[in-house]
């Protein structure tokens, strides 16, 4: 009944330049969300949502923090998607500033898709992303349920012989294997169809659309001039399948569980189609150019920092050999080969390049991340170096932008060349 009493005393109304929301049933509050000040206007519908014909309508702004500034729940889905053209119209026109903008806006050309991942597309990227690992993380406790139900093992051990199922030859121990690493792949790529079923990433009168999910759908739209990175990642797996995906950080709200930059992200596409939508998402960014190496004093600190890196892995596996035989225990030293190149391979990810306007750098080896910054959206930089850079000769470069997620960064450049590309940052200095 009360929940009742706070959705009837939940009223809205668009006028004077904003959106306007009263609620409250003792203590009435008043939120004014100016229309200039609106960063994404997305429409949740969850299984009961689409069920019953309603949705949730939610704004988010700069100022929002980790959640939406305006959550519209329940509303019908009628009144929803036409709140949401008006917002997106008047939103329009107050950054163009006046009624002809927003008339333009409301006559624009009709949204245009870019990108659309089939059934099997979504699937695979369930199966060659970090979504595979995340099940691992599940799994890994629930072989535990022995020991947190003891009962149930009981139970279990009174109506089955496990000595009768046992593998006991290599066919079988093969075939239990393939069994599991097919019910690990299944789950991980079920995952990804629950999250991304249906992925459609569309442009709509400079919006980016992004519509997505398979139980509870999600529509998010973004204005593109809010962009702020576009980062390309290639793990060693997709680059091997010649596969990438895309994360897009937009300047809107950068906290809580329901992050922006969690829900536009292009999950995976064909390393071919990257400079394509890259240049729909920043005009002018593509193709990615070839990028500047860093001077081989960052070579030698990469594959120093290797070997340091892995030293407490190397100590932990002599431990365990010589635990188990005192003469193998200097097997471990041939980690150290692997952690040099391992270090080597992070350097030859690394790399920057500069053109029209945009920054790009690039960083990490198993998971090659290829950040692109229109300079012009850089709110601040600084040039940094430890203690082992300073000896080298070399910094680093980091540039702050608006929104959530990591900082681009040039790592382990020569100290003049990250001051050049600082000024650059700044304005100072022509890209």
């Amino acid at each position: 009944a009360w929940t009742t009493l706070e959705w009837l005393r939940s009223t809205y109304r668009v006028e004077g330049g904003a959106l306007r929301l009263e609620e409250g049933v003792l203590a009435r509050k008043l939120r004014v969300i100016p229309f200039d000040r609106i960063q994404q206007v997305d429409l949740v519908r969850k299984p009961l949502h689409r069920l019953l014909g309603v949705a949730t309508l939610r704004v988010d702004t700069a100022g929002g923090g980790g959640a939406a500034e305006v959550d519209l729940e329940v509303v019908r889905l009628r009144e929803a998607q036409a709140l949401r053209s008006r917002l997106l119209r008047a939103r329009a026109g107050a950054a163009a500033g006046g009624e002809e903008a927003a008339a333009a806006a409301e006559a624009a050309p009709p949204e245009r898709a870019l990108l659309r991942l089939s059934v099997g597309e979504v699937m695979l990227a369930g199966i060659t992303g970090t979504r595979a690992a995340a099940v691992l993380v599940v799994l890994g406790p629930l072989s535990q349920l022995a020991d947190w139900f003891p009962s149930l093992s009981d139970w279990l051990l009174r109506r089955f012989n496990p000595e009768s199922v046992a593998p006991t030859t290599p066919a079988a121990v093969l075939a239990v294997a393939v069994l599991a690493v097919a019910v690990w792949l299944g789950l991980a790529a079920a995952s990804s169809v629950v999250t991304d079923f249906g992925f459609t990433l569309a442009t709509s009168a400079g919006d980016l659309v992004v519509r997505r999910g398979l139980l509870e759908r999600r529509e998010a739209v973004m204005p593109t001039a809010r962009l702020q990175v576009v980062r390309v990642d290639e793990s060693l797996l997709r680059r091997a399948l010649g596969l990438a995906s895309i994360r897009i950080q937009s300047a809107g709200r950068s906290g809580g569980s329901d992050e922006t930059a969690s829900r536009l992200t292009i999950p995976i596409l064909p390393r071919s189609a990257v400079n394509r939508v890259l240049g729909e998402l920043l005009p002018g960014a593509a193709p990615l150019p070839a990028l500047r190496t860093p001077p081989p004093a960052a070579r030698r600190r990469a594959m120093r920092r290797g070997v340091v890196m892995s030293a407490p892995l190397v100590l932990a596996v002599a431990a365990v050999l010589w635990a188990l035989s005192r003469p193998a225990a200097p097997a471990a030293l041939l980690l150290v080969p692997l952690a040099v190149l391992g270090g080597l391979a992070a350097y030859r990810s690394l790399g920057h390049a500069r053109r029209d306007g945009f920054l790009y750098a690039r960083q990490g080896a198993a998971i090659r991340v290829t950040a692109v910054v229109p300079v012009a959206k850089a709110q601040s930089g600084s040039v940094r170096s430890s203690v082992f850079q300073r000896r080298a000769g070399l910094a680093t470069l980091h540039v702050d932008v608006a929104g959530g997620g990591p900082t681009p960064k040039v790592l382990d450049e020569a100290e003049a060349t990250a001051e050049e590309l600082l000024q650059v940052v700044l304005g100072r200095s022509p890209g």
